[in-house]
């Protein structure tokens, strides 16, 4: 049965070999030197580029809206889901529950608010690169170290989490809260309340409480699913009428989060909107679309947990939740930092389908371009590089709707590449090289063997 698997070791997936002398020492001593460098190298480029041009790299948009939902909450007068902030008139989209959340930031200067916004991006993309390492199996604190640093001087360039830090979005707290619960050994007491929080602030995390269930780990399933409906019940007794409004159906109500073939948009709904040069593809279609993909990439997650490779099994979970979202920004795709180490990870090892996660970061790498709209050479993403605005998302052809939808078809090429990989692996052999193996075996067993 399922539910009565014995958990899997985090080093599972690690080929078994003879001890490494230097494990003793503390691992590579000059990889941390070289870390440490690099991030501090990487971190500092950041730095400069980004005070010459604050408005354009730390526009912290959502960041505000994020501040006016905490303050309608202290207003009372249930005008959380009337709020409208900026120019742009952006409305409060999250759960009666996040707004709750953000109240404190409805108290700290805009100034310094920004301030702690991007100090705390920076801090959860390092704890988001060292729960990744832990998960791949680099238990040596030194080696983990080094490796997570290298991981942010690295991913710290990449458009989602240059966009993270842009907007002042929460997509690195969400990932850090899935990481940190499922890095875990599985039964901790308590395992599945991040899951849940994440998923009260943002629906598409709620894609791991089927993972927990479909990957045996029941009590953690049931836990997350507690710490979700708690949130709800919460909030529902502090903001009643915004609570009855928001799942009465509001949170159905994706108009008001964006236009869906915007590039910005990286899920299959957008894809398929930019394919069909319409604001939206037809329902069933994309009903049917997601359908077959979720089932494809959950099923694919849960083979690779029960393989050993439980880091890839949440990088895959993760980007199927991505695809068959309504919307997906590209600051959600911050899912790139497990993907990445999974890349590194089955690199060292030799193992053949580490290309796949790769060609996502290469995608995803955000060197500074002149970027339609912000007048200013920022680090964005090669989706950025399709036409968009007035209208132009929906008139795109030939090599624009690859650009435009990188990060949908990379993310589909990793889901199928993996999938087919897996078959592949776990086809029987042949029985001629069956008998040969079970000869050597016999073999082998009957070789007197010297002690050690």
């Amino acid at each position: 049965m399922v539910g009565s698997r014995m958990p899997l070791s985090r080093t599972a997936s690690v080929p078994t070999s003879a001890p490494d002398p230097r494990s003793a020492s503390g691992g590579r001593p000059w990889l941390l030197r070289v870390a440490v460098v690099s991030a501090a190298v990487s971190l500092g480029a950041y730095l400069v580029l980004a005070l010459t041009r604050p408005d354009a790299m730390w526009w912290m948009g959502d960041l505000k809206v994020y501040r006016a939902g905490g303050e309608a909450v202290l207003e009372g007068g249930g005008g959380l889901y009337d709020v409208r902030v900026g120019g742009a008139g952006l409305p409060f989209t999250y759960t009666p529950w996040a707004a709750l959340v953000f109240v404190p930031l409805a108290v700290i200067p805009l100034g310094l608010l920004k301030g702690v916004a991007l100090v705390g991006n920076l801090v959860l993309l390092f704890l988001c690169a060292w729960w990744s390492w832990s998960m791949a199996g680099r238990a040596e604190r030194r080696t983990r170290l080094g490796l997570a640093l290298a991981t942010f001087a690295l991913l710290l360039w990449t458009d989602p989490v240059q966009e993270t830090f842009r907007f002042g979005q929460v997509n690195l707290l969400l990932l850090a809260l899935v990481l940190f619960d499922l890095a875990k050994a599985s039964g901790t007491r308590y395992q599945g309340v991040g899951i849940g929080l994440a998923a009260a602030l943002k629906l598409v995390p709620l894609i791991f409480v089927g993972y927990l269930f479909l990957t045996g780990r029941v009590r953690a399933g049931v836990t997350a699913l507690g710490a979700f409906a708690g949130s709800v019940a919460l909030a529902f007794a502090v903001l009643p009428g915004e609570s009855a409004r928001y799942w009465g159906g509001l949170f159905l109500d994706n108009s008001r989060i964006g236009l869906v073939p915007f590039p910005g948009n990286q899920s299959l709904r957008g894809a398929l909107a930019r394919l069909a040069h319409a604001e939206a593809p037809p329902s069933a279609l994309w009903f049917l679309v997601a359908a077959v993909v979720g089932c494809l990439g959950l099923a694919t997650a849960v083979v690779l947990y029960r393989r050993g490779d439980d880091l890839a099994g949440v990088a895959v979970c993760g980007l199927t939740g991505l695809l068959v979202s309504p919307i997906s920004w590209t600051h959600h795709w911050v899912w790139i930092v497990p993907g990445f180490v999974v890349a590194a990870a089955y690199a060292q090892r030799g193992r053949h389908r580490w290309p796949l996660p790769a060609a996502m970061f290469l995608l995803a790498a955000a060197p500074p371009v002149h970027r339609g709209g912000l007048g200013q050479a920022v680090p964005s993403g090669v989706v950025w590089q399709a036409p968009y605005a007035q209208g132009r998302e929906m008139r795109l052809h030939g090599l624009q709707q690859v650009t435009g939808s990188a990060f949908t078809l990379g993310a589909m090429a990793l889901l199928v590449g993996m999938s087919v990989a897996l078959l592949w692996t776990s086809r029987p052999r042949r029985a001629g090289r069956r008998d040969t193996d079970q000869k050597s075996l016999s073999l082998s067993s009957s070789t007197p063997r010297r002690a050690s």
